[in-house]
């Protein structure tokens, strides 16, 4: 039995400038080492024999001093542990450029892709990948690589989406999928490949170079990752990075997982967070998976339902009761999202509910989302602007009914010092 940590994503020195002071945002980068430490405790408790990382170890090329030496620092601390580090569309080739002397239990891969043998049994294979089908021309090639072997276990390491039609799991719309390098759409490209795939059925021994070299090239491009071609190979484990959500699956043979961030960054990456133990039977190829949540400040967003006589004061007793019952912490950053009804004279005054949160959480922002109910009979006659403004719209004979009713709402609503 091997003990494994499958973690991804982790954005170490992310910048954090577009919502926090340079205070908040260093405290931010702090908490995303932590969260690493974390992983390393439950590591170290667990007896792990490796921890994979699937990419994007840094958000970007430049990365500090500091946050290099504690990295570095933290494998060099744990020598019974080997640590394999696939660079992501975030990383770079150069990442370890000004460092002499790395830790011998840190492990890389390459373009051109990289097996090691963890035991007699048990195949660790990753190959990086930079986004372009003719700079990675060659990454695919080459039988060394390719040939596993059907009495092993073997794991393998991607940076990337999935993009078959058939597997269910959310995927980064801005990643082009569904599209292959020549503009090929998902249709044609899953069939292309199922063709390829079919070619090589018969038996994993007696398959042709050329056929080879086609699935090859099919198990990722710029349009995603291929389980489809992938599957031709006798791969038991697959160890996915790049989508910051968590999510694992079933294709044949193939177990497949993404992590998703060790920690949130914004509120585009909220709630649970952390990585995936793994207990790998060499022997009989189960793979047994656990995610582990990391408790180290979450994004939440939190929806309320408020009705329409709900001032500032019952609405902060309501967003008491919710952060109750959702157990947020204090070093969790918080959206509240006001939905529900409201009325003209029920004015809110949300800057009151974010100061009356903001000491007792990392961070709290309150939104304004709840319906406007407006009753035009009670305001119609008023002898004020809003009164006024009612008369226009309603005497107005070149608008229908339901024009007429949007214009108002939206009117009444920037009366009531609401944003477009």
């Amino acid at each position: 039995m091997v003990r494994l940590i499958h973690t991804a994503d982790l954005h170490l020195d992310s910048a954090f400038s577009s919502r926090f002071s340079k205070e908040e945002a260093e405290e931010r980068r702090q908490s995303l080492l932590m969260a690493w430490n974390r992983l390393l405790s439950y590591g170290i408790e667990k007896k792990v024999q490796a921890v994979l990382i699937a990419g994007d170890l840094f958000d970007s090329a430049v990365v500090s001093r500091s946050t290099m030496e504690i990295f570095l620092s933290s494998i060099r601390r744990n020598p019974d542990i080997s640590f394999f580090y696939l660079r992501g569309n975030h990383d770079t080739e150069n990442t370890f450029r000004f460092q002499e002397n790395l830790p011998k239990n840190l492990f890389l891969f390459s373009k051109g892709g990289k097996k090691y043998r963890l035991n007699e049994k048990l195949i660790l294979a990753g190959k990086e990948y930079y986004g372009s089908t003719e700079r990675n021309k060659d990454a695919f090639s080459g039988q060394s690589f390719w040939d596993f072997k059907e009495e092993d276990c073997n794991l393998f390491m991607l940076h990337g989406d999935l993009y078959e039609s058939d597997i269910r799991y959310p995927l980064d719309s801005a990643s082009g999928i569904g599209f292959g390098s020549e503009g090929r759409t998902k249709q044609d490209r899953n069939a292309q490949t199922d063709r390829k795939v079919q070619q090589g059925r018969d038996t994993w021994g007696d398959r042709e170079e050329q056929q080879d070299k086609d699935a090859e090239n099919e198990v990722q491009d710029n349009a995603g990752i291929s389980l489809k071609a992938l599957s031709r190979y006798p791969v038991h484990y697959l160890a996915l990075g790049h989508i910051h959500k968590r999510g694992e699956g079933q294709f044949g043979s193939i177990r497949y997982a993404y992590p998703g961030c060790l920690q949130g960054r914004g509120f585009d990456e909220e709630g649970e967070k952390g990585f995936f133990y793994l207990e790998v039977n060499e022997e009989t190829k189960e793979i047994q998976t656990e995610f582990i949540p990391i408790k180290e400040g979450e994004f939440r967003i939190l929806e309320l339902e408020l009705c329409e006589e709900d001032d500032s004061l019952s609405a902060l007793e309501k967003i008491e009761e919710k952060i109750k019952e959702e157990a947020c912490t204090e070093k969790d950053s918080l959206r509240i999202l006001l939905k529900g009804e409201k009325s003209p004279e029920g004015e809110r005054n949300l800057r009151y509910l974010e100061r009356a949160l903001s000491e007792r959480f990392s961070y709290v922002e309150v939104k304004e989302e709840s319906r406007l109910v407006l009753r035009k009979e009670d305001y119609i006659h008023e002898k004020s602007l809003k009164g006024e403004f009612l008369r226009m719209v309603s005497d107005s004979e070149s608008l229908s009914e339901e024009e007429k009713e949007k214009i108002i709402l939206l009117g009444i609503g920037l009366l009531q010092g609401e944003e477009l």
